[in-house]
């Protein structure tokens, strides 16, 4: 496990050195205030209130039902320590609320929405239906376990019935290959053709949502509806598929193409079945498959997890700006240690993460140096290669070209900041503060404490 060295470390390098307290970034709290800050309230039709990515006037002033589900499993983390209790499971409720506020009449999720819940996704991403059975599921828990009932009517509980009824439907109808025995996606956490097919990710989000949705409607009561008879319907041989297609092989492939090919190239999604808990289906294979990401992934320069290998002329890798280690991914490596009994490796990579927060203590998304991001620019960005990445046809939504202009501006605008920044700094954070960050951190946390 590499670790900030002395050329490597925020200081030496020439990234945001701050003068921060970093032993406030090791307490709960503070990462929970700064969620706090990027949760919005709903407008117009939408309901609720939700984490954005990050602040609106920056790189994600979206809702993301992924990163949102993983956040609202951070705050109910934080619930079941006895950590800001009330606050939390206000937002994992509130978060409930604009899914269910958003969620298409199909009983589908799409990739991110405005915060008056206008759809703004460009991409596929069918994983975003698990999100929203994980996020309405998270609220459930969250009422449930503080006997917390009495914050939410009697709408409440059948409006969850309800998404989840239509949702797990959806996702049996339109997204299960009955012939595969696994979902179907044609993107998802890597937003591009990398995750295309059978993927190991989207496997385990669905076999996590299901079983989560139904323990929330059996806390609810909704054990005889129709709902849950669906779910019970489909989630053995969704199990049996993962089972039988991810384990059998000598090692857990992170996908199956959709030719049927295994893919073994190492990516943070070998996480997948311990981030979801699904060592029961697994066994020793989850501790392989993690074990197997941290060490293929693991920066040797600045610390951290790659979400993948950078060979940037493969074109379904997306440099973003430059290969380096995204924190959130990072994160959970911690997490893993923690759960595993291993304090001292986890410390060690909270530690390196924190070295890299700037004056406010925020957390990037992801570092580059400007030896890669200058590579990325001549190789990538000039010759519109990264364009034809990330809006390859295969992978995008029926969506106008104005949306896609959109979000090109925003990553331009992005890497002008970026370039003016390599000026001066060998090594920058991207996108700060990042609400996925924050909760993937403060989840190590709770872990280090437990």
């Amino acid at each position: 496990m590499a670790s900030n060295s002395p050329n490597s470390s925020a200081a030496d390098s020439g990234t945001d050195s701050t003068d921060f307290d970093e032993d406030e970034l090791l307490r709960p709290q503070f990462h929970l205030d700064v969620l706090d800050e990027l949760v919005y309230e709903a407008s117009g039709d939408a309901e609720g209130a939700v984490p954005l990515a990050s602040d609106p006037d920056h790189r994600y002033p979206y809702a993301y039902p992924r990163d949102i589900a993983c956040i609202t499993r951070a705050w109910l983390a934080a619930i079941r320590v006895g950590i800001d209790v009330e606050q939390s499971r206000t937002h994992v409720v509130d978060a409930a609320r604009f899914h269910l506020a958003v969620q298409d009449d199909d009983g589908a999720w799409q990739q991110r929405y405005a915060l008056d819940g206008t759809d703004k996704g460009i991409y596929v991403q069918e994983d975003n239906v698990a999100h929203g059975l994980r996020v309405v599921s998270h609220a459930v828990f969250a009422l449930d376990e503080t006997d917390a009932w009495s914050d939410v009517d009697d709408d409440f509980g059948d409006a969850v019935v309800d998404a989840i009824g239509r949702a797990v439907e959806y996702a049996r109808e339109e997204l299960y290959d009955p012939n595969a025995h696994l979902v179907e996606s044609t993107t998802s956490i890597h937003e591009g053709r990398i995750e295309s097919g059978y993927t190991l990710w989207v496997n385990s989000a669905f076999v996590s949502a299901l079983r989560q949705a139904s323990r929330a409607l059996t806390a609810l009561g909704a054990e005889s509806t129709d709902a849950a008879a669906r779910i019970d319907d489909f989630l053995p041989v969704l199990e049996g598929g993962v089972e039988r297609a991810f384990t059998s092989p000598q090692q857990v492939p992170r996908r199956y193409t959709p030719e049927g090919e295994l893919d073994f190239r190492p990516d943070v999604t070998l996480f997948s079945p311990y981030y979801y808990g699904l060592s029961d289906l697994f066994g020793d294979a989850a501790d392989e498959a993690a074990q197997r990401a941290a060490k293929a992934l693991e920066d040797p320069r600045l610390g951290g997890l790659q979400r993948f290998l950078g060979f940037y002329r493969d074109f379904e890798v997306h440099q973003h700006g430059g290969s380096g280690p995204w924190m959130q991914y990072t994160a959970w490596h911690a997490q893993y240690r923690y759960d595993r009994g291993e304090t001292k490796a986890g410390d060690e990579i909270l530690q390196n993460v924190v070295s890299y927060a700037d004056d406010d203590g925020y957390i990037p998304e992801h570092l580059t140096t400007r030896a890669r991001f200058e590579s990325f620019v001549e190789n990538e960005w000039d010759t519109g290669l990264d364009f034809e990445k990330e809006f390859d046809d295969a992978a995008l939504r029926d969506v106008s070209f104005d949306l896609v202009a959109e979000e090109l501006g925003h990553m331009r605008d992005s890497y002008e900041s970026i370039a003016e920044r390599v000026e001066t700094d060998d090594v920058v954070g991207f996108a700060r503060p990042l609400a996925w960050c924050h909760a993937e951190f403060l989840a190590a946390l709770v872990r280090k404490d437990a």
